[in-house]
């Protein structure tokens, strides 16, 4: 620019001196310079109608990186290059700048694609949730590559019709072939055949739900499918003409058998003999894949079929609690002691008061009450943390703390018995500050009677010093910036160290509740406490607490049978403790599942800010930012920039996101007719059975069932097994309550039981006939007998007699 000036300048100071046929030309010229650098400081937002890729670049990196709204990138990228003197000229429009964000998700499929070239191994990992009642997927995978490095990307989440395994398995297969067909159509890859990728993939992690379990089965039967197919296919393309046909002439053959033969055959039409031979030749090329699968070595095959699963270490840690708390619930009635105060809520508190204890209401308020630890803990987080930040004590308590202790808030609830003494000082501060009459509400007067229940706090330094002895140590060795191993295939000796850890503890659980107890014993890693003013605090409590040895032996002999229960994929037998040390490596996976947990956590906040923001666009600026596609993006060719460009228009334009909800909405309707047809079926099998009751003549004396059993077999009025059940079912509706069992289980073997079960029936039936005539006999007064047998002028002037005795003739 300055070079452009000088030269400008020192044009014009010669102007006066050359003719002026040369003056003119050298305004000309200095006009074009002008008007060049004119055009340096000018950033044109579209070039021959369309926006540049430096332009789109820039946009995406905003939207997707940034999280600048659409509506606004346009002023934003205006106000920044004003700082800079750059006039920028155009605009762009939100639907583009939505459209550019969708180049970016394409644009990370392509570079999952591509990274897999030199991939050695590629592991999965998913999860699933609801929100706003419908069911939410997320994919992430690890691409594992020659040198070990490691390349994680984010798939995207996408909405299901269901949780179920198969489901989730169909949503893997799908995107799968999706970002293949992409590659394919774009000449990154020069085939359209998704299952190669599956040959790759050789682990999957999840949580430990049984649903989970059940995918990682089917996605193993699904690599090996893929696997067996493209082995057989390898082997058709090595056979000769000859072979080739005769394979033609074998599928035929066989699926001219499996339609019926010949004569089925020639009524089908075209396209479905030509489904069938298809389908018969993708099973014959599978056996022939299988065949020559069976010729490798043992080590071999493992090798190819090599896929490991293991779960969340933080879901092993989470389900290990659930399972101790009700290890240490059932110490209190298995001792017969009196175990810890209930906190009924507003209604069952209610129920409990103004009913009996005997009736059923009663007795449910009863059975669906807890108490304890946990409970006080979650009744806490409701009162002095709620999530909606209306309700709630927290500001109170903030302030509380703060100026008793100088602790901030997420401090002083780290622990609840670390500052026992003060919640129920505070929650009487809290009563006090109340207009009269000063109460607590319900669930506050639940905290507090909890607080002051001693069951209760035997509970809570239980589970305290489980907290500092196991849960925190174990989690330094998860999450920590000191653990020894990221793979979660590793880990195997950790958790028998855990459990052994466990054994240890319940043996001897003065390690922790004994005078002489420290960290150097009693924690799992042996690094001091994270907590030591917790642990000091149970040891203060611990002379008004005398189960306290037995509440927590409980506790830890229940925490160990979870534990061995949620490690069991590293077993001495498991295909885990049978991997190479190069096969964990190609199956590298996270010690936890937070990729997923993650996901969903920023969706919802993502859901929340942007209600109107498609899922597409969610996973493409996502998908964006979390792998890392800007780079990639940038060392684009401008042939596959605009081969992005054009699949991006065809995609938006498809309509394929109201194709989704379209066929969410028909899945949920067809769900919803198909119900409504399994419960008019239920009523209309109900009803017929009904019927069939009350036209059951019942046996109603034991002489008339004697001589029922009396009869010859066949013979009409023969007690069949099915008219014993008939029996059964008449005097189970309309007989004596509880005589006859519920199931049919208990009605007795074969004939023989069902006939000494419904003789004992009929006389229950009987007595209680007996007795409910005994007691209406009973109830009638002797004026009431009198007045039954009066006769009236009026009687007999009805009926017509002239005298009372001609009324009894």
């Amino acid at each position: 620019m300055q070079e452009y000036q000088v030269q400008i300048r020192a044009l014009k100071a010669r102007v006066n001196r050359i003719p002026d046929r040369l003056a003119t030309t050298i305004r000309r010229v200095t006009c074009m310079f002008n008007k060049r650098a004119n055009d340096l400081q000018t950033f044109y937002l579209k070039e021959s109608g369309t926006i540049p890729d430096k332009a789109r670049n820039v946009f995406l990196d905003l939207v997707a990186l940034d999280e600048i709204p659409a509506n606004k990138v346009v002023r934003v990228f205006k106000r920044i290059a004003g700082v800079f003197d750059i006039r920028v000229e155009g605009d762009v429009s939100r639907r583009s700048i939505g459209r550019i964000a969708k180049e970016g998700g394409n644009a990370s499929k392509l570079q999952f694609i591509d990274t897999l070239t030199s991939a050695k191994g590629v592991t999965l990992s998913g999860d699933g949730t609801s929100h706003k009642n419908e069911t939410y997927e997320t994919k992430n995978a690890t691409v594992i590559q020659e040198d070990n490095k490691r390349i994680q990307f984010f798939l995207g989440i996408k909405q299901a019709v269901n949780h179920t395994s198969k489901t989730q398995l169909d949503g893997w297969i799908e995107l799968i072939e999706e970002c293949y067909h992409l590659a394919y159509e774009s000449g990154l890859c020069s085939e359209d055949d998704a299952r190669k990728f599956w040959n790759l993939v050789t682990g999957f992690h999840s949580d430990h739900a049984e649903d989970q379990k059940k995918l990682f089965r089917l996605l193993k039967e699904w690599k090996v499918r893929c696997e067996r197919e493209l082995r057989g296919e390898g082997v058709v393309k090595r056979m000769t003409d000859l072979e080739y046909v005769v394979l033609i002439f074998k599928c035929t053959e066989e699926a001219i058998r499996q339609s019926g033969g010949p004569i089925a055959w020639d009524t089908m039409s075209p396209e479905a003999r030509a489904i069938r031979i298809q389908a018969m030749r993708t099973q014959l090329v599978r056996d022939i894949g299988q065949a020559d699968f069976e010729k490798l070595s043992d080590e071999k095959k493992r090798d190819v079929d090599f896929l490991l699963w293991a779960g969340c270490c933080m879901h092993k840690e989470m389900n290990a609690f659930k399972g101790r708390c009700v290890g240490m619930e059932e110490f209190w009635s298995k001792n017969g002691l009196e175990g810890p105060k209930k906190m009924y809520n507003r209604d069952n508190a209610a129920t409990v008061q103004l009913s009996e204890s005997s009736t059923p209401a009663a007795r449910r308020a009863e059975d669906v009450t807890k108490g304890g630890a946990v409970k006080v803990a979650s009744l806490c987080g409701a009162v002095f943390r709620h999530k909606d930040r209306k309700r709630g004590q927290q500001d109170t308590l903030r302030f509380f703390f703060d100026n008793e202790l100088g602790f901030s808030h997420a401090e002083a609830c780290a622990v609840l018995i670390t500052y026992h003494d003060l919640f129920i000082q505070f929650l009487t501060y809290v009563k006090e500050n109340k207009a009269p009459p000063r109460k607590l509400n319900h669930m506050e007067q639940n905290v507090f009677d909890g607080l002051h229940c001693i069951q209760t706090r035997h509970e809570i330094c239980a589970i305290t010093l489980y907290w500092l002895a196991v849960s925190v140590p174990y989690m330094r060795e998860i999450r920590g910036p000191y653990r020894e191993n990221d793979n979660v295939l590793k880990l195997g000796e950790l958790h028998k160290r855990v459990i052994s850890f466990i054994d240890k503890l319940i043996d001897n659980p003065n390690l922790l509740i004994g005078n002489d107890a420290s960290y150097e014993n009693g924690s799992f890693d042996g690094q001091p406490w994270e907590r030591p003013e917790a642990f000091y605090a149970v040891h203060r409590y611990i002379p008004e607490l005398p189960h306290l040895s037995g509440v927590l032996v409980a506790f830890l002999k229940a925490a160990r049978e979870t534990w061995l229960r949620f490690t069991s994929e590293y077993a001495e037998d498991g295909a885990i403790s049978k991997a190479t040390p190069e096969q964990i490596e190609r199956a590298w996976m996270e010690s936890t599942n937070d990729l997923c947990e993650g996901n969903f956590a920023e969706f919802r906040q993502s859901s929340r800010r942007n209600p109107t923001l498609s899922i597409s666009q969610y996973n493409s600026r996502k998908m964006f930012k979390i792998n890392g596609t800007s780079e990639f993006i940038r060392s684009l060719s401008p042939e596959m920039r605009r081969f992005l460009r054009k699949i991006t228009r065809e995609q938006d334009a498809s309509g394929a996101n109201r194709a989704e909800k379209l066929k969410l909405a028909s899945h949920r309707r067809q769900v919803a007719e198909e119900n409504m047809k399994k419960d008019q079926a239920k009523k209309d099998k109900k009803k017929a059975e009904n019927d069939a009751i009350d036209a059951v003549e019942p046996l109603l004396t034991i002489t008339d069932f004697d001589h029922a059993c009396s009869l010859p077999v066949r013979s009409n009025g023969y007690l069949t097994v099915a008219a014993l059940d008939m029996q059964l079912k008449w005097h189970q509706k309309n007989g004596v309550p509880g005589t006859v069992p519920k199931n049919k289980s208990g009605w007795g073997k074969g004939r023989d039981g069902k006939i000494q079960l419904l003789r004992t029936v009929i006389d229950k039936y009987i007595e209680w006939k007996n007795s409910t005539l005994t007691e209406s006999s009973n109830d009638v007064s002797e004026d009431e007998i009198d007045m039954e047998f009066e006769v009236t002028v009026d009687d007999l002037n009805k009926e017509g007699y002239d005298s009372e005795e001609e009324y009894y003739q």
